[in-house]
C-alpha cells in the first residue's frame, strides 16, 4: 500500500496534465518536426516530459517532502532538456548542464562507493549518471519505448532495494501515466525534458541501490536492472564506430529500429522490451543471491542478452533499400 499511493498520485497528476500541455505545445509550436533521422511524418507536440516531472514531483513532495533536493535536481535536468526541445542546444552545452547536475548529486550523497577514494567514486558516479541519462535520451526513439523501460527498470530497482522507492515509485507512476498518450501511435512526445529526467532519476536510484550492498552485489544492483538501456546504447555506439558514423548524431540504428527492419510491429517490439526488462530483473534478483547455488541461473539470461546483441549488430540499419519498412508515427487524434 505504501508504494501504491505515490504511484497512483504521480499517475493521476501526469494524466490530468497531458491534454492541457499537449494543447499548449501545439499553440506555442513546441513540436518535434519530421526529419531525415526520424520516422514520423507529421509534427508531434512535446511537453510530455513536463507532465511526467509534475506528476513525480507532486507525489515525492507530498509523501516525502525531505526529498526536495532530488526534485530540484530533476527540475534542473528538465530545464536543460526543455531548452533543447524549444530551442536547439549544442551537444557541449547539454553536456555541461548534465555534468554540473551530476556533480551536485554527488555532493548530495549520490556517489557509488566503488573504492576507498572519494575522488574515484565521484568521478565514476558522474560518468555513470551522465551516461545513463543520455542512454534514456537515445532510447526515446520509438513510441512508448523509453517510458516502458523506465517504468519496468524503476519497478525492478524498488523491489530489489525498497529504500529506493521514495524516488523510483513516483517517477515510475508518472512514466506509466504518460504511456496513455505516448503508446503507438504517439500523440505526444516526452522530448529531451522527459528522457533526460527519466534517465537521471533512474541513475540516482541505481546508485542508491548499489550502495545498499557491497562488492559484486553492488555492481549487479547498479547495472543489471537497467540492462536494456545499456544494451541499446552499447549497440548503437559500437555500430556507429564500426561504420565510421558520428556517435553523437541521431539515427535509425537502435535495437527497436533493427527489430522493425526484421518485420516486427511496434507492439511486438514493446512486448520484447517488456520481456527483456523482466528478464533483467530476474537476473539481478538471482545474481544478488550469490554465493547461493541458484545465483548461477543468472548466467543463461546474461548469455541470451549477449546473443541477441550480436544478432542485432549484424542487422544493417544503414542500407537505403530497407528504410521503407519502417512504420511512421502519427500525431493525428487525441
Amino acid at each position: 500500500m505504501t508504494s501504491v499511493l505515490p504511484a497512483l498520485t504521480a499517475l493521476v497528476v501526469t494524466v490530468a496534465l497531458l491534454w492541457p500541455l499537449r494543447k499548449l505545445a501545439l499553440h506555442l509550436r513546441i513540436l518535434d518536426d519530421p526529419g531525415p533521422r526520424k520516422v514520423h511524418t507529421k509534427p508531434v507536440p512535446y511537453l510530455g516530459g513536463v507532465a511526467i516531472f509534475a506528476g513525480a514531483t507532486a507525489a515525492i513532495l507530498w509523501l516525502h517532502p525531505r526529498s526536495w533536493a532530488v526534485v530540484a535536481m530533476l527540475a534542473s535536468i528538465v530545464a536543460v532538456g526543455l531548452s533543447d526541445d524549444i530551442r536547439y542546444l549544442p551537444v557541449w552545452a547539454k553536456l555541461i548542464g548534465e555534468v554540473s547536475i551530476a556533480c551536485a548529486a554527488v555532493a548530495l550523497g549520490f556517489s557509488w562507493h566503488v573504492s576507498d577514494s572519494a575522488g574515484i567514486n565521484a568521478g565514476f558516479s558522474v560518468l555513470w549518471m551522465v551516461g545513463l541519462t543520455n542512454s534514456f535520451n537515445l532510447l526515446d526513439n520509438m513510441d512508448g519505448l523509453a517510458s516502458t523501460v523506465a517504468v519496468l527498470s524503476l519497478a525492478a530497482i524498488a523491489i530489489l532495494v525498497p529504500g529506493t522507492a521514495p524516488i523510483a515509485v513516483p517517477v515510475a507512476g508518472a512514466a506509466l501515466g504518460f504511456l496513455l498518450i505516448n503508446r503507438p501511435p504517439a500523440r505526444m512526445y516526452m522530448g529531451d525534458a522527459g528522457s533526460l529526467m527519466l534517465g537521471f532519476a533512474v541513475a540516482l536510484c541505481t546508485i542508491r541501490a548499489a550502495n545498499s550492498s557491497q562488492g559484486l552485489h553492488s555492481a549487479v544492483l547498479l547495472i543489471v536492472p537497467v540492462a536494456v538501456a545499456v544494451f541499446d546504447t552499447s549497440l548503437v555506439i559500437v555500430s556507429r564506430l564500426a561504420s565510421g558514423r558520428p556517435v553523437q548524431l541521431g539515427g535509425k540504428d537502435h535495437f527497436s529500429h533493427r527489430l522493425r527492419l526484421l518485420g516486427w510491429s511496434n507492439y511486438q517490439v514493446l512486448g520484447a522490451t517488456t520481456v527483456a526488462c523482466i528478464s533483467a530483473f530476474g537476473a539481478a534478483a538471482l545474481a544478488v543471491r550469490f554465493p547461493m547455488s541458484d545465483a548461477w541461473l543468472a548466467l543463461p539470461i546474461a548469455a541470451a542478452f549477449a546473443v541477441a546483441w550480436v544478432q542485432l549488430l549484424r542487422v544493417d540499419p544503414y542500407a537505403g533499400t530497407i528504410q521503407p519498412v519502417l512504420e511512421v508515427r502519427s500525431a493525428d487524434g487525441v
